[in-house]
């Protein structure tokens, strides 16, 4: 990979050495690579690539559909509230917010056929286990204990997690488990003669249902849990832009992700 350094005493960008340029370091023999970046200059921190190009684009789409989804679907929900009312005329008018909304729905849904495709790909073609590390296991149960007794003074150290903690497993499959229930129902709600061909009446009053406590529940949890483990925790505060960048900082990462770092990154500077 060509890249290039600016230096104080050379305005002009001169090729990295050898030495200088980004160093791949290979992780299990059927793994993926991590890629490690130098810093812009001297003194500035080197950096792990963490998020691949697909990977930003599919959290970028899930994510400004779902704020969409958010903005015009909660003031239908509480349609009396006077910030509703402020909010359907912000998108000018009910007719147009409920467009919006349609539209912001297949573009979630047109985000998880691009990830379920990605994984696909990844697994069968590429042959890389990633997405079957974000499997939970008896570590990550083992994990939250501990985590819980570090926090409640019983136990003296955090654990130590690889490349997904049991929080961003947690994070994952609760959108797994989401998008899944908005998308169904919201279909159905769409196009309710359709769906009453196939399925009985009282799919439609039950789709109503499940499609407004699930919105409730989704964007809870969206805007408590994970923006407070992904921007608000004291050590990320007040934003964290490694899933738009793709990178994280190589101090923080062996910080949050220290068996990984050791496995793929220690061993090779060794």
């Amino acid at each position: 990979m060509q890249s290039s350094v600016a230096r104080s005493e050379d305005p002009v960008q001169t090729p990295l050495r050898p030495e200088q340029r980004p160093r791949r370091v290979s992780s299990a023999p059927i793994g993926p690579q991590l890629q490690v970046e130098p810093g812009a200059d001297e003194c500035d921190e080197r950096r792990v690539v963490r998020f691949s190009k697909h990977q930003r684009a599919q959290h970028f789409i899930m994510m400004a559909s779902v704020l969409l989804l958010v903005f015009t679907g909660m003031p239908q929900k509480f349609f009396d509230a006077s910030v509703s009312q402020w909010m359907v005329n912000f998108w000018g008018g009910l007719d147009s917010a409920r467009s919006i909304h349609r539209m912001a729905g297949f573009a979630m849904i047109i985000s998880a056929l691009y990830h379920l495709a990605y994984l696909l790909y990844t697994i069968v073609v590429l042959k890389r286990p990633v997405p079957l590390w974000m499997l939970p296991s008896a570590k990550d149960f083992r994990d939250f204990a501990q985590n819980t007794g570090y926090y409640l003074g019983i136990v003296k150290e955090k654990p130590k997690f690889s490349r997904f903690s049991y929080f961003e497993k947690f994070d994952y499959w609760a959108v797994f488990w989401g998008v899944p229930v908005m998308g169904l129902t919201g279909l159905i709600l769409m196009f309710p003669l359709i769906a009453t061909r196939f399925m009985p009446g009282v799919i439609v009053p039950v789709a109503t249902i499940a499609h407004s406590d699930e919105a409730i529940l989704a964007t809870g949890w969206i805007f408590v849990v994970h923006f407070y483990n992904a921007h608000l925790a004291p050590h990320i505060f007040p934003f964290n832009k490694s899933i738009f960048t793709g990178r994280v900082s190589e101090g923080r990462y062996k910080k949050e992700h220290p068996l990984e770092y050791q496995q793929n990154v220690a061993k090779q500077e060794g």
